[in-house]
């Protein structure tokens, strides 16, 4: 499951390279990932089974938990990525953060990457957010504001 995993977040990764550059598939695949990871993720020491995720198996080593926390981090950080890309700003810094909080939920350090994406992506939600504002601002303002 690990190996399909990774395969998943990297073949989200080249669907953003220039090269291909087909963000809808790359969303498609973090996402897929995202949901494989589930069963992992959900809490220490325990897996979800059955169809609907609803039975537990516990006695899990907490080394399960931390490796798929990891990997989830790094679902999270390819959404945003793609989500970048894809100029949908707003769901692009929540995935930027939630890559962080998975990544400190196990003691592991916030790549450099993730900080950086994050500030991109609010930097233009923000550029957006103004553009819209004097957009609308201008809409309805009246002619004697105008003046």
């Amino acid at each position: 499951m690990k190996q399909l995993i990774m395969i998943r977040l990297n073949l989200s990764m080249c669907l953003l390279k220039e090269d291909l550059k087909d963000v809808k598939e790359a969303l498609s695949q973090a996402n897929l990932a995202l949901r494989e990871l589930r069963p992992f993720t959900s809490e220490k020491g325990v897996v979800l089974t059955g169809k609907k995720l609803s039975k537990k198996r516990k006695d899990e080593p907490h080394e399960t938990f931390k490796e798929s926390k990891a990997l989830q981090a790094k679902a999270y950080f390819r959404l945003g990525s793609a989500q970048l890309a894809a100029t949908d700003y707003e769901d692009a810094v929540n995935s930027f953060d939630k890559s962080a909080k998975c990544s400190k939920e196990v003691d592991l350090e916030v790549e450099a990457a993730v900080v950086r994406k994050l500030n991109e992506a609010k930097k233009r939600r923000k550029e957006k957010n103004q553009k819209e504002r004097k957009k609308f601002k201008f809409m309805f303002s009246s002619k004697d504001e105008e003046d």
